[in-house]
């Protein structure tokens, strides 16, 4: 009689774990390099977007558009990944990514604008592939290592954020590099008054930065088109497909219905102000950073070196921050990140930028990427822990406001003056950091809660024989 129970009992084990990746720390590892290829290549076009493509306002209209688009794709992303796979999603937008960067050849409102809706079409499916990959093999490695999932959740998405963010060094320098040997005059003397916090979209007459020369721009692109190929090739031949528990499967209706509910849970609806938080200040380090500080103050070509340090910084952050987590915990890890955004914020709106400052455009990317570094890796830990029963729909929702955050972010960079959008924020930071708290005393009651319910229920004949 024993024996036929733990046989079942062996039985129910194995289906559980076949839903588990068998290699956790390869599968891992092909995931971080692809997207490192990648992004490589997106991060620098976008770092140089608004500065290349000014005309019009059109870099920024694509990145409103790329990001706008992900408010719907963030939502679908669920869906989409039940039909497709989450492997499949990730070969599909390494494809279309390839699209963008070609796109960029003929920077049109009719070349750009449609890839930028595509590839904020195909963002939702893949940033939530990417955190299934992960919260899965995060999963299967706490167990080969017999620690709690937290910490192997830290690993791993440390291993993973320091490829990611790496690529800000990778794509900025190659960008500086290759922009160097283009021939164009300095930006303005004069940046006090229209470069820094001061600068406003109605200040600008035409264009005020150089761009480079079209046969400069056109080796970086090509250099980058290579690395889109590679990521795609590293996907589609070293990735093994993730398979879904019976489980956690449902149907497209109740797939989408999963992501609203999701979105109304308390703890969702508290951790979405810093969540838009955090995306909003990548998107002014991003975006105006890299155009009313440093174009503007130094020209357009420092523009990826002075990032490199902020891919730099993030990229030892996310390694070391993965292994300290274990022993500092999340808590200190997000008050941390949240005080050095608010100091950022402060920097910027009071900083008037001057070219004999050079140190300091080195100095403010490279501290902004130890918060960047913090919230990256533990934003997915924090979903995976919190929302472990419906993970993709957690992290279609946390895509999603995030999407919502940028798209705001460059949509107000067309309207409002660079101080403006630093005081807006500053507000959403500060609203952000109370809601985490919240959120994080909503789940430790409901923890305890459920503690206190198991250690009441009495132990079953089975489970008195197996003791």
């Amino acid at each position: 009689m024993v024996a036929s129970e733990n046989t079942a009992i062996t039985v129910k084990m194995s289906d559980d774990e076949k839903a588990l990746p068998k290699h956790p720390l390869r599968d891992t590892l092909v995931i971080s390099f692809s997207f490192m290829a990648i992004y490589t290549s997106y991060l620098a076009i976008q770092n140089l977007q608004s500065s290349l493509n000014q005309e019009a306002g059109l870099g920024v209209t694509s990145l409103a558009c790329l990001y706008g688009t992900i408010l719907i794709s963030g939502t679908m992303a669920p869906s989409f990944i039940r039909i497709v796979g989450a492997k499949r999603s990730l070969v599909i937008a390494w494809i279309i990514h390839t699209i963008y960067t070609a796109s960029n050849f003929y920077p049109t409102w009719a070349t750009l604008i449609p890839s930028s809706i595509l590839l904020g079409g195909i963002a939702g499916p893949q940033w939530t592939s990417q955190g299934l990959y992960l919260s899965r093999s995060g999963d299967a490695y706490s167990r080969i290592i017999n620690e709690n999932i937290h910490s192997a959740l830290s690993k791993l998405n440390g291993i993973f954020f320091t490829c990611y963010e790496a690529t800000q060094i990778t794509g900025n320098l190659i960008s500086s590099l290759v922009l160097q040997q283009g021939s164009y005059d300095d930006s303005e003397d004069n940046v006090t008054k229209t470069c820094g916090a001061d600068s406003c979209p109605i200040a600008a007459n035409g264009t005020l930065i150089q761009e480079p020369d079209t046969h400069v721009v056109y080796i970086l692109l090509g250099i980058f088109l290579v690395c889109d190929v590679v990521g795609i090739c590293l996907t589609a031949f070293l990735l093994p497909k993730l398979i879904t528990p019976k489980s956690q499967k449902q149907s497209l209706s109740k797939s989408v219905v999963s992501c609203c509910t999701t979105l109304v849970d308390k703890k969702m609806t508290l951790l979405i102000p810093l969540f838009m938080s955090q995306a909003m200040n990548q998107g002014l380090l991003l975006s105006e950073y890299t155009k009313a500080f440093i174009s503007c103050s130094l020209g357009i070509s420092m523009v990826g070196f002075i990032m490199a340090c902020f891919g730099g910084s993030t990229a030892i952050l996310a390694l070391l921050i993965g292994r300290l987590a274990k022993y500092t915990g999340r808590y200190l890890l997000f008050t941390v990140a949240s005080a050095i955004d608010m100091g950022m914020l402060l920097t910027l709106y009071f900083w008037e930028p001057q070219k004999d400052q050079l140190y300091l455009f080195f100095i403010i990317p490279t501290v902004w990427g130890i918060s960047e570094a913090i919230f990256q890796a533990q934003f997915n830990s924090l979903i995976s822990i919190l929302f472990e029963e419906k993970m993709d729909s957690a992290f279609a929702n946390y895509h999603t406001s995030k999407a919502f955050a940028f798209t705001t972010t460059f949509v107000c960079g067309v309207f409002l003056c660079l101080r403006t959008r630093i005081y807006i924020a500053i507000g959403l930071l500060s609203v952000g950091f109370l809601g985490y708290i919240g959120a994080e005393i909503i789940f430790s009651r409901t923890k305890l809660s459920k503690n206190r319910k198991d250690d009441n229920v009495p132990a079953t004949t089975d489970e008195k024989t197996h003791l």
